[in-house]
């Protein structure tokens, strides 16, 4: 299975077609290595045309624009408020950008984000396909295949556990009826509560999240909110039970059971630490949670925080702290990262290294000094 998403994605499809193109054109090994190239510049340039589209269309139109990831690699600088994150990493070859309904009409402003996304994405194809005839060679060949490739296949809907295509957006969020349509009408509510959430403003998160719970009892997304809220104020065996309300959803798809599963993972975890439920059996939850959010398709290298946590819990340290550092790393949400942060100090802090502790935790605290894992390791290592 995972072999054939590899070979029906953008990057095989295109260095393929490529190869076969260009020495059907060029008959020369030289030109189809330069058509190689040229196939990683195409698949770069249709990404980065998608999703500048994107952000300058969620800018536009309003939408909420979450993260902003600019490059790949390691982590030079970052801008992190309670609503959004960008990021800037070693190499400023790639663009990612994250949209979610906002203010409302939510549905409109994101369908008109994507369909910005769209745009671009064909102009790009336009204009590097036009160059290749224009002149042809090797290298424009393999930009302009590989482009038409990538922007291509954003085309086709496809909606995972942790992306949606613009095709997805384009054709198929305007004919959402039903709990799906519902979730986008709640957005601005679920928004405002998290955001409140994020800011640690948490009298009147704890209001909102009231709020939604009367107004959608049964909505996935506010009880998501609702989750958030009852974290961020240590309740973890309570937000643990409203959690477990959203794993045994019949409806949900698999993207967003694998969804459901990995915030599980994590939720257990930090609430066999807290002392809110017994080891063996949050341990064990979670350990079945992570493996079931693998089997519906999360990507693993997302799940590192809460392995790394469920490693500490467990007695590996050596484990938690490379696990940790790794989700630390790559990881741009706020919460998440100040969450991964927390369990780096505390696997430090348990294999005696303090001084190591006291510098993953002020990073933490940068970011989010008020959570609750992150006060609470704070009063542990200024006792120590």
């Amino acid at each position: 299975m995972r072999l054939l998403r590899v070979v029906s994605g953008p990057v095989f499809l295109s260095v393929f077609v490529t190869g076969v193109v260009v020495a059907v054109l060029e008959r020369s090994v030289a030109q189809v290595a330069l058509g190689l190239a040229g196939a990683v510049a195409g698949h770069l340039i249709g990404l980065l045309s998608l999703q500048l589209g994107l952000l300058l269309g969620a800018i536009a139109l309003r939408a909420r624009v979450h993260r902003v990831v600019i490059g790949i690699g390691a982590r030079l600088k970052d801008w992190t408020t309670p609503r959004r994150v960008v990021v800037l990493r070693a190499v400023p070859v790639f663009l990612s950008v994250s949209v979610g309904p906002g203010i409302a009409p939510a549905r409109k402003r994101m369908w008109g984000a994507a369909l910005c996304s769209m745009a671009a994405g064909v102009a790009a194809a336009v204009v590097v396909g036009f160059n290749a005839l224009a002149a042809p060679s090797g290298f424009r060949l393999g930009l302009a295949v590989a482009c038409v490739i990538t922007v291509g296949h954003a085309f086709i809907p496809r909606k995972t556990a942790t992306s949606t295509s613009t095709g997805w957006l384009v054709f198929k969020l305007p004919a959402l009826t039903g709990v799906r349509a519902q979730q986008l009408d709640a957005a601005p509510l679920v928004g405002q509560t998290v955001d409140a959430a994020q800011e640690g403003k948490l009298d009147l998160a704890a209001e909102l999240a009231a709020r939604l719970r009367d107004e959608y009892p049964a909505l996935r997304t506010a009880t998501a909110a609702r989750v958030l809220v009852l974290q961020a104020q240590g309740r973890y065996a309570e937000a643990m039970m409203v959690a477990m309300t959203i794993v045994e959803d019949r409806d949900q798809t698999p993207a967003e059971a694998a969804v459901a599963f990995a915030a599980l993972g994590g939720l257990a975890c930090a609430t066999v630490e807290a002392g809110q439920l017994d080891a063996e059996i949050g341990l064990g939850t979670a350990a079945k949670a992570i493996e079931n959010a693998v089997t519906l398709g999360y990507p693993e290298h997302k799940l590192n925080g809460t392995r790394a946590l469920h490693e500490l819990l467990s007695g590996n340290t050596s484990r938690a702290i490379s696990l940790a550092r790794l989700a630390a790393e790559s990881g741009d949400d706020r919460l998440g990262r100040a969450d991964d942060l927390a369990t780096l100090a505390r696997a430090h802090m348990t294999a005696g290294d303090n001084r190591s502790a006291r510098t993953a935790l002020a990073e933490a605290e940068k970011l989010v000094p008020w959570w609750p894992r992150v006060a609470v390791l704070r009063s542990r290592l200024d006792i120590a």
